[in-house]
Order: C-alpha cells, then structure tokens, then sequence
C-alpha cells in the first residue's frame, strides 16, 4: 500500500516504543522472554521501500474465524463453572446436574471475587448461545463499595428468589457484577441491540447517592470463596483450547504467553490470563476477558470503547512481544479488554489497580 514514509515510520516507532514499554512487563505479565520485536534473523524489521511500501508486514490478511460455541463447550463449561455463590431460593433453574440461578454459572477465582457466565437460556445445560461473561466482586449495596461505572448491577447474595436478589437496601451484602457482551444481542433494559462491548447499561441498579461502607469479610452462602485449585485450573485451561494467533506466538509450552482462549462466535473470544506464562503453572487467574477480530482502526475498537479495548495483538506475528500492536491500519487482529479479577501490579501501571476493567492495560493505539 502506499503511505506518506516519514509518517508512517513515525507511527511505526511510537507503537514500538510502546512495545519497548512493554516488554518489560512481559516476564511478569504476559510471560515472554525479553527479545526484541524484529525478526528472527536479528535484522530490524524492513520499514518500506523508498515509496513507502510496507511489504514485510504481517497481519495483512484477515486473521482465522471462529466457531460458534458448541453444545459439548456449553456442556463442559457449564461442569466447571461449579459454584454457587447466591442461596437455595435463589437457584430456581432444575437441570440434569444440578440447580442454577436462572442463565447463570459462577466460579470463584480469590477471596473476594469471581466470575462467570450468562447464556442465552434460563437452563445453562439447554444453552445454544453465551450472551455475557460476568465478573463480580464482594461488598455492599453503597455508592463507597462500587467499584466503578462498569459494575451496573447489585445482586444480594442471599433472597427469597432471584428476582428479589436484584439492587437492594442500603447496605445489603452481595456482589457488584460486570457484564461484557459477545454477540449481539437485545434485552430489555437496552433501547436497541448492542455488540460485543462492555454493557454499562446491564440491569443499573443505582446504589443511594452518598451511601458508605464496605465489606467483604462475610461469607457467601456456598463459602466457596478462595483461589482456583490446580484441578479447576487444568479443567478450564482443557476448556479454553483454542488458537487464534499463528505458530509462532505459541511460545510457552504450546501456550500463547500466560493466555487460554475460547471461540464463543465468528469474531468473538474469551480468555483467562494467568500469573505464569505456562498456563499450566499457573497460581492465579489475574484477567477474565474478550477479544474480537478487526484492524488496527479507531472504527474497529468493539462499539467505540477505546478506554476499555486498550490493547490490540496481531494474529501474524514473529513472536508474542511482536504480535501487540500494530505498525499500519491495513493490519488484522484483535482488540482485547481485560478486566482484572483481583488486585494486579504490572509495570505499565503507576500503582496496583484492583477489581475492574484495566484501562491501562499495555495501552496500543490507533494511528490517526
């Protein structure tokens, strides 16, 4: 393609830099080595001909399309989303293997906070489609323990039902959730449908203006609160056996660096980012999130979420650290938001972030 050189080599070096940036994150965050980002033969990366060519570029081509969930991925994740952090009366849904809460699944993943999965039946186990993944953490119904606009919605731990279980009285204990979409999808707290995004308008239940206090010190009614085991970590790294990205950005074992995806739909993934860069040696989950398939361009970002899809990978790349970012709008992909599961360190943040959507997540903008 042809581009104005010096321009495009200036944006070739911003986003460079950026990946310098990170780099020093890698062996603790994304789990790489610390290589360099050209290619394999120590020569740097060819910026383009004297017009401006970019012709060593990778990611040129539309990257693998997915698969729509299947009814065995619904079945085995359903298995291992095992908890049951709401009380009896609130797990009104009667399936083959157990009870749930109605289109809910939930795993704990730390002391204070899980995750999980809302499909598109009341019945998990009758599901065709997954409509949300869902992250929640402990506290109470006040403005002080909210964690921040993508919470929307209140649940009380424990109710006479599920519906009752929804906001609250001040004070009440339970979890604040988040809910990102993966597909389209139309409910009726949304004026029209929405795409794959963060939903910050899922079921808002506004805590009192002012209210405070905060507690997480209480038990769940399953007192399931704590670390995934290794066997639950095996299960669902056996569960998230995808790829996306080409051969060699499967550097850890196999393993894409500390990641383990799913297809949940044609351009729609999940991901666990664990704290090792082999899955399987993993101690902790640190990031529950989704990526969808697009180029490296603003109008790509899901729904204009650019706060929220910090960070876009490439699916051809030399290496993992080659693969963030990109050098030119031309180049496929795909824009991830990661949403910590507990409190996370990494060296692209000025100070530890807790619970919530990491916008400062290895930050890869688009050129203008």
């Amino acid at each position: 393609m042809q581009a104005n050189t010096p321009r495009s080599i200036d944006r070739r070096r911003l986003l460079l830099a950026l990946g310098a940036g990170g780099t020093v994150a890698l062996a603790g965050c994304i789990g790489g080595d610390d290589e360099e980002a050209d290619a394999d033969d120590g020569e740097p990366a060819d910026d383009g001909d004297e017009n401006g060519d970019d012709a060593d570029l990778l990611s040129l081509d539309p990257g693998p399309e997915g698969e729509p969930i299947s009814e065995d991925d619904v079945r085995a994740l359903v298995s291992a989303f095992d908890d049951e952090p709401m009380n009896a009366a609130q797990q009104e849904i009667e399936g083959e293997e157990r009870t749930y809460t109605p289109r809910h699944v939930w795993k704990w993943v730390g002391d204070e906070s899980l995750i999980g999965l809302h499909f598109d039946e009341p019945n998990p186990e009758e599901a065709t489609a997954l409509d949300y993944i869902t992250i929640g953490r402990k506290g109470l119904f006040t403005e002080e323990s909210r964690p921040d606009e993508e919470f929307s919605h209140f649940h009380q731990h424990t109710a006479d039902g599920w519906e009752a279980g929804h906001g609250g009285d001040e004070g009440d204990e339970g979890y604040w959730l988040t809910h990102i979409a993966v597909r389209e999808i139309e409910y009726p707290f949304h004026d029209e449908p929405i795409d794959a995004r963060v939903d910050y308008d899922f079921m808002p239940t506004p805590p009192p203006d002012g209210s405070e206090g905060h507690d997480a010190d209480w038990e769940a009614p399953d007192g399931g609160e704590g670390d995934l085991s290794a066997d639950e970590r095996d299960e669902l790294v056996e569960i998230f056996d995808d790829e996306w990205t080409n051969d060699a950005q499967q550097e850890a074992n196999g393993y894409t660096p500390s990641h383990v995806w799913k297809w949940v739909t044609e351009d729609v993934f999940l991901f666990l980012h664990f704290d090792e860069p082999n899955p399987e040696e993993a101690e902790n989950l640190l990031y529950f999130g989704i990526g969808k398939r697009g180029q490296f361009t603003a109008e790509d970002v899901p729904a204009g979420q650019e706060d929220d899809f910090t960070h876009f990978h490439k699916w051809e790349a030399d290496g993992w650290e080659a693969g963030h970012g990109g050098q030119d709008p031309d180049q496929h992909g795909a824009w991830l938001v990661h949403h910590a599961v507990r409190e996370v360190e990494m060296p692209f943040h000025d100070e530890p972030i807790g619970v919530g959507v990491d916008r400062e997540f290895m930050p890869t903008p688009p050129g203008e």
